[in-house]
């Protein structure tokens, strides 16, 4: 059973239509320290004595989802709610979707959650802090931090589950480097980290082994929800020759659309397969990371009487259908014919890098160096 949805932060309309057709109830337009009670009621009189029986039973029957980044417009996000409500029917279980903007909120957040649901699970390297807090100050609790990196000492009450997010990124630099005619390629990221780090090598190695002599630029725009600064850095860009910029800022990308519009040259998105709808004579595609696809798999896990994967940290990648890179249906017949050309060519040759490297003849290179 859905119980329902609440977005602490502002919210916009395409957001809460949303919402109402998911089915869910969404609490928006107010500030979050004021939300938090109706929070606290919400989860503490619908659940109370639901939680003392399932904590206490063989198998868990309640998931709750704790996003810092909003639904709105974000198909990661989007893809976990849809992978929660799915295991929800699946198991008979309560679900509801919490979207706290305010990181001084994420370990109170957490900690109402984990007093009602059994099983809570969050996303993005920045909830590791509030995830270790919350998971040491309730043990019954199954946390799941999905895009997190391993706590040592490992906590035997979270799984964290990080990616072979880099994978997609090195197909996605062979399929620019066919593409660019400056040599000029550009990589845009949401904030610093080693997995993001990761990203941006592996997109140079995979375009600098078509032609050495490309020249990769990467810049981090310090958020994953700002498009304003992801247009002005990709502006700056393309100014500077580069004709090819793949993102990795998931809500940010969409200042990079806008650029890519304004300037008429071409991007690849990441996370979300159907982007290319957008502009179809500018997006490449989009290298993959299937959120809702690896959430699914950890609460088939999770809501197991006996969790297996308890404590562990699980990476997954092109093996588990999670990583990859989704070429654009269109865009060879959207974009001018030599562009075109250029792109079917550069689809042969990831295509057969994919195949070597399910093969084990091919090696993509792990870098977490700080990018230049």
């Amino acid at each position: 059973m859905t119980e329902g949805s609440f977005e602490v932060a502002p919210s916009t309309e395409s957001r809460r239509s949303f919402l109402r057709k998911a089915g869910l109830v969404t609490v928006a337009g107010v500030a979050a320290p004021a939300l938090f009670p109706e929070l606290l009621a919400a989860c503490s009189s619908s659940t109370k004595s639901t939680t003392t029986k399932s904590k206490s039973s063989s198998a868990p029957s309640s998931i709750a989802l704790l996003s810092p980044q909003s639904s709105g417009g974000d198909p990661p996000v989007l893809d976990m709610i849809a992978a929660m409500d799915a295991a929800g029917k699946t198991y008979g279980a309560k679900t509801r979707y919490v979207f706290v903007s305010d990181p001084s909120n994420y370990t109170s957040t957490l900690d109402l959650l984990a007093e009602s649901y059994d099983v809570v699970a969050t996303c993005f390297p920045e909830m590791g802090p509030p995830v270790e807090a919350a998971a040491k100050a309730h043990p019954k609790t199954r946390f799941i931090w999905i895009y997190g990196t391993a706590f040592t000492p490992a906590i035997p009450n979270v799984v964290t589950v990080g990616y072979k997010f880099y994978e997609g990124m090195y197909f996605a630099g062979i399929l620019a480097a066919h593409i660019t005619t400056t040599e000029k390629i550009g990589y845009i990221g949401g904030a610093a980290n080693p997995a993001i780090n990761e990203d941006y090598w592996a997109l140079a190695a995979g375009a600098k082994s078509v032609n050495p002599s490309i020249s990769v630029s990467g810049a981090f725009v310090g958020s994953y929800t700002d498009p304003n600064g992801g247009q002005q850095v990709a502006d700056s860009m393309y100014g500077s020759g580069v004709d090819v910029i793949q993102t990795d800022a998931s809500a940010t990308d969409l200042g990079v659309l806008k650029s890519a519009e304004a300037h008429k040259l071409y991007m690849s998105y990441d996370s979300d397969p159907t982007a290319y709808k957008q502009a179809t004579s500018l997006i490449l595609g989009s290298a993959i990371l299937q959120f809702g696809t690896s959430l699914a798999l950890q609460l088939k896990s999770a809501m197991q009487p006996t969790w297996s994967l308890a404590g562990q940290a699980i990476e997954q990648g092109l093996k588990d259908k999670v990583t990859g890179y989704t070429p654009s249906p269109v865009f060879a017949t959207s974009a001018p014919a030599a562009v075109g050309t250029r792109f079917t060519a550069g689809l042969k040759k990831m295509q057969a890098a994919q195949a070597a490297y399910t093969a084990g003849t091919l090696n993509i290179p792990v870098n977490t160096s700080a990018i230049p």
